[in-house]
């Protein structure tokens, strides 16, 4: 495949890039040596506002790069101890760390500086000088670098004690820290008592009350963090006014006496207690008497003292009366009632002065109604008697000193049956699941039950199962029940509807990719049972109004299909005890090949006998397919890649990717140039220092002898022409 091009001498152009180079060196040495005027320059600080972690560029403003060698940042005073970094612009860009580079600087053609991953101690003054074509240009800008909002702490005044002063101070590291404050999870109510100042860090209770004791959070934050802690306030009080109690003030002889002293306090407070204000007689908040008798009559008086507030406070006086009590409390009368006849129970006891109550259960009984009570309580009418009226009768005899209650009185009333209820109410089941019906119908005593199903008796107890129930396990089911007592019976029945449980539906094709505006069919395959419905679902939700369903809904075609109808599609099917739903399909729509891309681009050089890889990349639904040219011709490769070595001329030219969509029928390509050569790619030069600058200073008079030489050369070739030497 080789190709021919005119002859030129080896060498010709890497000695033109050696000519440019020296040329470059020259014209710097004389900028560097003319003399300097210096210039004040400002500097433009991107992004202003700089907190911790952050980085910044600092660049100056107006510099003429043509007339620029150097550039030299300075952390600080121009000082050489100071240097951060010193830019090179010409013969070579490059940069040379100074004594004061952390790592994080990076210096840049345009004679700005980066800095990376900012601390707050970076905040300070940065200078510039520049160094150039008769000018020395001079500047310098201050940043501040925020820090991040820690160590928060809250410290206390000391004990807190309702109606004095409490300080909480909360102090945090960080810049620019704002605080506020949260009583639990809300915030802060501040008022007359409660007041905030210093920024927020002084939190002041004056005076200091005890609903005060919480939990409070101080929150420290800045622009760009923060930081909280908690306190728990433990405010100490009291003790309030002793409450003692119960309230009684009578009691029966021979009883037990205990009575509990209550006060408000902070720490829990410390109890005596005094008899008729003159004896100790207790050291503790409850005070007890056992088998109490008349002389025990008398003023009780508790005192309650707090050993943290060294306050103490005593109660109200509160007298005991000990007196005889009501006894022997009984309820007489017949314990069995029918329906709708009379029952009077009589209640008697041993006491003096005794008032009566009457309970049904923990209800209390009035006169009123089917109930009447004699003037002093003691008989109890109950015309007619209900069904209601059984259960627990009580008697409770009351005087100023005791109580007493008698021993229940139980009565029954036979009633029933009433209608059956036959549950749980539920008309519809699977086959093979079971049948579990109970029949409970209000009766007393409890009714006889027998069950019928298509005129048989299939069960004789409240309770029916059916297990694994089929199709003909379908009908009506009778509960009858029987009062033995009334001789009574009533019946219900429930209809069963037993139907087959539905397995997942197939949805068929599983996956679809298609063409625009064509149309697509998916088949749900499930039950043919009429008892079956099929609803459709596109991203689970409805399918789209334009979808046209066939065969009782088994079948889903979507006409004309565009971008709005691609998702994943199911099939739901349906009936009274079941559902199941399909695997998805997915509808896709195709598209492509767009953006077709070689991993080199252009026209590309490279050297004679090298080897040339190329990719080439595609957006394509489905995947595209791949063919290769060079110069318009097929290559048969059909894989995404192509590689050949350079080993003839004739192997430099345009090499074509061509991707290819099946379904869209559509081509795309994208092609390179590929020119060859002899030479190697020169490398790109490293930065000079200033002490190397002055040894090509030396060379620069060789240089320029060696440049006319060569052009010397160059014109002798070219006038004598090919061939000739």
């Amino acid at each position: 495949m080789g190709r021919h091009e005119a002859w030129r001498p080896p060498g010709w152009r890497c000695s033109w890039h050696t000519a440019f180079l020296a040329a470059s060196v020259l014209s710097s040495c004389f900028l560097l040596t003319r003399a300097q005027e210096t210039t004040g320059i400002s500097i433009r600080v991107v992004p202003e506002v700089l907190k911790e972690g952050d980085s910044v560029t600092l660049t100056p403003e107006g510099l003429d790069l043509k007339k620029i060698a150097s550039c030299k940042w300075y952390r600080g005073a121009v000082e050489e101890r100071n240097v951060i970094v010193t830019y090179y612009l010409v013969p070579v860009s490059g940069q040379e760390k100074g004594p004061a580079h952390t790592g994080r600087e990076t210096g840049k053609p345009d004679c700005s500086l980066d800095i990376t991953n900012l601390k707050p101690d970076d905040s300070g003054t940065y200078s510039l000088k520049t160094e150039g074509l008769g000018v020395t240009n001079t500047g310098a800008t201050n940043i501040t670098v925020s820090g991040y909002v820690t160590n928060i702490t809250i410290s206390d005044s000391g004990k807190a004690i309702e109606n004095s002063t409490t300080v909480l101070h909360c102090t945090s590291a960080g810049t620019n820290v704002s605080y506020s404050w949260l009583r639990g999870n809300e915030s802060l109510v501040v008022g007359e008592r409660i007041s905030l100042s210093n920024n927020n860090q002084v939190l002041t209770f004056n005076p200091t009350s005890r609903n005060d004791s919480d939990s409070y959070s101080c929150y420290g934050y800045n622009s760009f963090s923060n930081d909280s802690t908690s306190y728990l306030l433990n405010v100490l009080y009291g003790p309030d006014v002793p409450v003692i109690g119960p309230s009684e003030h009578y009691y029966a002889e021979g009883s037990n006496l205990t009575l509990s002293c209550t006060a408000d306090s902070n720490p829990a407070a410390q109890y005596t207690w005094s008899f008729n204000e003159t004896s100790d007689i207790g050291s503790a908040s409850q005070l007890s008497i056992h088998n109490l008798q008349f002389h025990h009559s008398g003023n009780y008086t508790c005192k309650a003292f707090n050993n943290e507030t060294n306050a103490n406070s005593t109660s109200a006086s509160r007298e005991i009366w000990v007196l005889a009590e009501v006894s022997d409390v009984t309820i007489m009368g017949l314990s069995e009632a029918i329906e709708n006849e009379s029952l009077i129970l009589t209640c008697t006891s041993v006491g003096s002065e005794v008032s009566y109550y009457w309970f049904r259960g923990n209800q209390s009984l009035e006169d009123g109604g089917h109930i009447s009570l004699s003037h002093d309580n003691q008989n109890l009418t109950i015309n007619p008697v209900s069904r209601s009226d059984a259960g627990s009768y009580t008697c409770l005899g009351v005087n100023r000193i005791s109580n007493n209650t008698s021993t229940p009185f139980e009565l029954t009333v036979f009633y029933g049956p009433d209608d059956p209820v036959i549950s749980p109410k539920i008309n519809t089941y699977r086959t093979g699941s079971s049948l579990n019906l109970s029949c409970s119908a209000d009766s007393h005593p409890p009714p006889q039950y027998t069950w019928i199903f298509k005129e048989g008796i299939i069960g004789n107890t409240s309770e029916l199962l059916i297990s694994n129930l089929s199709l003909n396990d379908t009908g009506d089911y009778t509960c009858s029940a029987f009062n033995v007592e009334t001789n009574l019976s009533k019946s219900a029945s429930l209809l069963v509807e037993v139907y087959e449980t539905l397995s997942s539906p197939v949805l068929l094709p599983a996956e679809a990719i298609v063409a625009e505006n064509a149309n697509v069919s998916l088949q749900c395959n499930t039950s043919n049972s009429p008892d079956v419905n099929v609803t459709w679902f596109k991203d689970s939700n409805p399918v789209p109004d334009k979808a046209v369903l066939f065969n009782r809904n088994r079948t889903l075609t979507l006409t004309a299909v565009s971008k709005d109808e691609e998702g994943m599609y199911t099939c739901k099917a349906t009936n009274p005890v079941s559902n199941a739903t399909s695997n998805p399909s997915k509808i896709s729509l195709a598209y492509g090949p767009n953006n077709v891309k070689l991993n080199q681009t252009g026209t590309v050089t490279l050297k004679l006998g090298s080897r040339l890889a190329l990719l080439c990349t595609a957006e394509s639904l489905p995947e595209a397919q791949f063919r290769w040219f060079f110069n318009h011709t097929n290559m048969n490769v059909t894989a995404n890649t192509f590689s050949t070595d350079l080993t003839a001329w004739e192997d430099g030219g345009n090499y074509t990717c061509q991707a290819y969509n099946s379904v869209v029928k559509k081509l795309a390509s994208a092609s390179v140039s590929v020119k060859l050569t002899t030479q190697e790619s020169t490398p790109s030069g490293s930065g000079l220092s200033p002490g190397q600058i002055a040894g090509i200073v030396i060379g620069c008079v060789l240089g320029v002898a060696l440049i006319g030489g060569l052009g010397y050369f160059l014109f002798t070739k070219t006038a004598l022409g090919p061939g000739r030497h």
